[in-house]
Order: structure tokens, then sequence, then C-alpha cells
């Protein structure tokens, strides 16, 4: 597999578990705060993985891969701390989200700037950054909010954020796709192809 297919498929299983994660909230937004405790713990554990693979990807490039590791390694402590005290409080969950999502938003966007001419869709990390980091603020400005009220932000931030990383990953395969077909030898006029 291409590096350039490894990446297509990071975003796109970064994109697919915060989609699902972001939708499931939303349908069922009466979710008790155990239940809201592990979905989110589920897909910041996914999504801290799929960081660092994108971290190991772009190992050669130090401080982007330190960062990315950082949010990487954030989302999986996010992930096992809910998974080990499942019986979280709402606001125990509200500031832990909250600072995953301002924390990774930070470090992303820190990525996205200092290497925008090497990730060839650098604006859907930028873009991704701020949706994270506003949902985090929006966590942190009503830290008593109930259950629904988490599960409607930590939602609506999921499904932004999983668009985004959806649409990228179907850019980077679409150039990809365009760019094999480029390179692919054409036959000389007259010449037998071979079966």
């Amino acid at each position: 597999m291409t590096e350039n297919l490894k990446s297509v498929w990071l975003l796109a299983v970064r994109g697919a578990a915060a989609v699902v994660f972001g939708a499931l909230t939303l349908i069922w937004p009466q979710l008790t705060v155990l239940a809201l405790a592990w979905a989110f713990g589920a897909y910041a554990l996914v999504d801290g993985v799929v960081l660092m693979g994108s971290a190991w990807r772009h190992r050669h490039e130090r401080r982007p891969a330190l960062a990315c590791a950082g949010a990487g390694v954030l989302g999986i402590v996010a992930g096992v701390a809910t998974a080990l005290w499942p019986g979280l409080t709402a606001l125990t969950l509200v500031v832990m989200a909250g600072v995953w999502a301002i924390v990774t938003g930070c470090l992303e966007l820190w990525v996205a700037t200092r290497m925008r001419h090497e990730l060839p869709r650098a604006w859907f990390w930028r873009a991704s950054a701020v949706v994270s980091v506003g949902a985090g603020v929006l966590l942190w400005l009503r830290p008593d909010a109930g259950a629904v009220a988490i599960a409607f932000v930590l939602g609506v931030y999921a499904l932004i954020a999983g668009g985004l990383w959806l649409a990228a990953a179907w850019r980077e395969y679409r150039a990809c796709s365009e760019q094999g077909s480029r390179s692919w030898p054409r036959s000389a006029p007259g010449a037998r192809v071979a079966h």
C-alpha cells in the first residue's frame, strides 16, 4: 500500500469514527452520562490511535510528529480513563471532553500551520482544529450542563469534524487515483497487449 493510500485510510477511519459517534449522540440525546462516557471514550481512543498512526507517518518532521503523537496520547488516555472509571459525573465528563477537544484542536492547528506545504489538504486540518477548540470552549462555558446538552455539543462537533475528515479522505483518494491513471504506461500504437 502506498504512503498516500495509507493517509487516505487514516483520514477515512478517523472521519468514520467521528460520524458514528456524532450520529449516536444526536439520535439518542437522552443517553445517560455512563453511556455518553463510554461512547466518548471509544471515539477518543480510535481518534488517538489514528493520530498516533499519523505521527508515525510524518515522523521525519520531528515537531509536527510529536504534536500529532501528543494529541494521540491524549485521546488514548481519555479513552482508557472512561473505560477504567465509567461512573463519571457529567461535570467530570465535560472537563475531560473539553480538555481533550481544546488541546487536540490546538495541536492539530499547529501541525497544519507548520506542515501546510507537506499536507496536501492542510485546510481540512485547520478547519477540524477550529471546530474542536470551539466544541471544547462551548463545553467549558457551561460545565453544569446535563447529559443531553453535552451529547448535543459533542455530537454536532463530531459530525462536522468527521465530515471534514471524510471529505479530506475522498479528496486524497481522488488525487491518488488521478495520479495513478496519469502515470499508467500507455501502449504504443499498434502494439499488442498481452493477456
